[in-house]
């Protein structure tokens, strides 16, 4: 006759249901993140199995907390007694400078991005750029040329913006 030690058997057993017990109690997973169909990032497993969630992996995600509500227009919070003094405000010639140096950078930014323009409307010819060795579909010339004309007006609003942003310093 031949015994059989339960010991054996016992023990895998009941770490298999230590597993199984620790997992629905824990029911998040800590060390992964999952991204589920409706574009919704978690990690807890109930939602995972729920939604059909597919893990993420090497997810650097931020998560960002909800913004505060708006307040209506007619109720505005009572203004508060205290102003601000000492270290918060800033004095008249730091502030100029400041400011000296935000122009400063934006004339800059400016300049970078009309040279950008000067440089892509050169190499746009008015809807007519040069043909590239690898474009003997002229579908793909056709697609290059309406990316450039997107990276011009890209560059355009840009320089609108950085002008109005400079009109502001101007005062």
């Amino acid at each position: 006759m031949r015994t059989v030690s339960l010991g054996r058997y016992l023990l895998p057993a009941c770490l298999a249901a230590c597993a199984v017990a620790s997992a629905s109690a824990q029911d998040v997973d800590p060390g992964r993140v999952y991204r589920c169909p409706d574009n919704s990032y978690t990690n807890m497993l109930s939602v995972v199995r729920e939604k059909n969630c597919k893990p993420v992996d090497n997810a650097n995600i931020s998560v960002l907390s909800p913004s505060p509500t708006p307040v209506p227009r007619g109720h505005r919070p009572a203004a508060s007694t205290h102003h601000a003094s000492g270290p918060d405000q800033v004095s008249s010639g730091a502030q100029s400078e400041r400011d000296a140096e935000a122009r400063q950078l934006l004339e800059s930014e400016l300049q970078t991005q009309q040279a950008k323009l000067a440089q892509q409307t050169q190499e746009y010819n008015n809807g007519q750029p040069q043909r590239l060795g690898n474009e003997r579909n002229y579908q793909t010339y056709l697609d290059r040329v309406q990316a450039m004309k997107q990276q011009i007006d890209l560059t355009r609003s840009n320089i609108d913006a950085l002008q109005r942003e400079l009109q502001h310093y101007s005062k």
